[in-house]
């Protein structure tokens, strides 16, 4: 590339707005001849950034040192990737000329046909955009869309457009605007076929692809036709277009991403379209299941904090996971929000009801790792080997994570749902300090013992009445504290019947307050299921004094209480 010359950057830097620029994403205050705000690389109730005075040409932080000029702040926080695209980015916003050193013919020849290929997408978006809005063919993808809840204001914003079903008509008008048929289908506009250009999208809806900085770079095309084999189509893979690297509406997301100091990923075009009209912008698209390291970085750039709102089932777990391996040392800036089950944000959005959940869901978040701490101690069935095994993914998971007060929150929060002894929960904060991949070592020497059958039981009988706290203080009543195996668990539930909850119990009790609570199996907990764990607890005892009345010789009693044994017997199998 080209280098740009000294006196050229000189004249960008000097006809750069740096308050106009930093404006966009920070509510800055003028006092006298300083300009000051909140700082948007670190996160504070105090403003201690501002514009150095008299030019305003330079910020600076107090509070965490971050300082730079124009270039850094496009670097930094518009999306820029190296120095000359930040500083081509600061020219074309204020209209600046942009000259070059001596480059060779090659240098130069790639430079304009960069820019010759932007300028064929961005005129391919505008296209598409008004063919959707003014083409009688069109209209099925307008009714669809509507039905969606998506309003015109949101999609013209977006660049929502529609291709043609005829087989040229976006190459046919770029080729006589003076584009030629290899610029097409380096684009990925067009595939090239015996010497004709056939268009490469036909019959789609068409999301464009831009950039941190709005530059069309591709479009993602989703099909109407039932029997189209692919829902969705992207433009061809290629240097300047790679699904790894870009996330749809970002341009649009940086902004209100830098005021709120996080921005959510979620699954689809659509998903991205929801949440705007819930009034939740700092929201993007990922085009596969998961994050890549590429994304990741884009996205720490917009912002701190980084949330993922993936399906709340196996395969967004998976996603998830992988998500947190591509996070690498950054993991811990990674935060999930679940999706009920079945749930589309894009369904969403058709009433109102559904947008204020979707901007509910937004506060509903964890750190990534608690979030597969909780999903995969969930899934564990309660045999030795499938509590190993999930032991197993829990140990190479924290592995990732950084020594830190969280990482032993994570160690906690694993115990307490897999059933670790202390002496346990010491091995795994022990093994999960190791590197490298478990493979079956490391973490295989955390190997469990067979888990209690009683234990499970109270555990789910304290699970169940945590989530129904009401119900818990009436169904609990009956039940004998040596109902109970463990002295903490006859004390967790005197507290239920007494109407207090985890956040008020005592210090010795905290732990398994939050386990508790964090338990995956009280979602969608019933009265009827917290009645049928109550009679498993009470019925091993009653079986057990119907035993030693017998070996006693007290028949009366053994038949007094076998008959209450039988009534619960009954109730489990749905007869009474």
């Amino acid at each position: 590339m080209p280098l740009i010359s000294p006196d050229s950057v000189r004249e960008v830097l000097d006809g750069a707005d740096l308050v106009e620029l930093v404006r966009g994403r920070v509510n800055l205050v003028r006092r006298g001849n300083r300009w000051t705000g909140r700082c948007p690389f670190h996160e504070e109730r105090t403003p201690s950034f501002g514009l150095i005075p008299p030019d305003n040409r330079r910020y600076y932080c107090h509070g965490c040192g971050a300082t730079g000029d124009a270039v850094r702040w496009m670097m930094e926080k518009e999306g820029a990737g190296s120095f000359p695209e930040a500083v081509e980015g600061l020219a074309e916003r204020f209209g600046i000329q942009v000259r070059y050193e001596q480059a060779s013919p090659e240098e130069e020849a790639r430079r304009r046909a960069d820019e010759r290929r932007l300028e064929l997408l961005e005129r391919a978006a505008a296209f598409y955009a008004e063919y959707l809005w003014r083409a009688d063919e069109a209209a099925p993808a307008r009714e669809y869309l509507a039905r969606r809840g998506f309003e015109e204001d949101l999609l013209r914003r977006f660049r929502v457009g529609y291709a043609p079903s005829a087989g040229s008509v976006l190459s046919g008008r770029a080729i006589r605007q003076g584009f030629s048929r290899e610029q097409l289908g380096e684009a990925g506009l067009a595939r090239l076929r015996g010497g004709r250009a056939a268009d490469f999208f036909q019959s789609r809806i068409m999301f464009p692809i831009a950039d941190g900085r709005g530059r069309v770079l591709g479009f993602g095309g989703r099909t109407l036709d039932p029997n189209e084999r692919a829902k969705y189509v992207n433009s061809p893979e290629g240097p300047r277009f790679s699904k790894r690297r870009l996330l749809f509406g970002l341009s649009q997301a940086r902004q209100a991403a830098a005021k709120a100091g996080w921005i959510m990923v979620v699954e689809g075009y659509t998903d991205v379209l929801a949440f705007h009209k819930a009034g939740v912008e700092q929201v993007v698209a990922c085009m596969g299941t998961s994050l890549t390291a590429e994304q990741i970085s884009e996205l720490r750039r917009a912002a701190p904090r980084i949330r993922l709102c993936f399906d709340a089932d196996a395969a967004g777990e998976r996603a998830a996971l992988r998500t947190a391996q591509a996070a690498g040392e950054h993991i811990m800036d990674l935060e999930a929000v679940p999706l009920p089950v079945g749930a589309d944000p894009g369904d969403m959005a058709t009433s109102a009801d559904g947008l204020a959940r979707l901007r509910g869901l937004t506060e509903e978040f964890a750190t990534l790792v608690t979030f597969l701490i909780r999903s995969r101690a969930g899934r564990a069935g309660t045999s030795a080997s499938d509590r190993e095994r999930a032991l197993r993914e829990v140990a190479d998971l924290l592995r990732s994570v950084p020594d830190s007060v969280e990482k032993d929150e994570g160690v906690r929060l694993a115990a307490g749902l897999l059933q670790l002894s202390r002496g346990m929960e010491d091995r795994l904060r022990e093994v999960s300090r190791r590197s490298g991949p478990s493979g079956g070592g490391d973490a295989q020497a955390v190997a469990l013992p067979t888990l209690d059958a009683e234990r499970l039981r109270e555990r789910r009988l304290l699970v169940l009445a945590v989530a129904l706290p009401d119900a818990a203080a009436r169904l609990l009543g009956d039940l004998p504290d040596e109902a109970l195996s463990e002295p903490s668990h006859r004390e967790a539930a005197r507290l239920l019947r007494a109407g207090e909850q985890p956040e008020g119990w005592p210090g010795e009790l905290q732990e398994l307050g939050t386990v508790l609570r964090a338990d995956p199996g009280a979602e969608g907990a019933t009265e009827e299921e917290l009645r049928e764990a109550v009679y498993r607890v009470q019925l091993p005892g009653l079986e057990r004094r119907a035993s030693a009345m017998r070996e006693a010789g007290d028949a009366e009693g053994e038949l007094r209480v076998q008959h209450l044994v039988n009534r619960l017997r009954a109730a489990l199998r749905g007869e009474g």
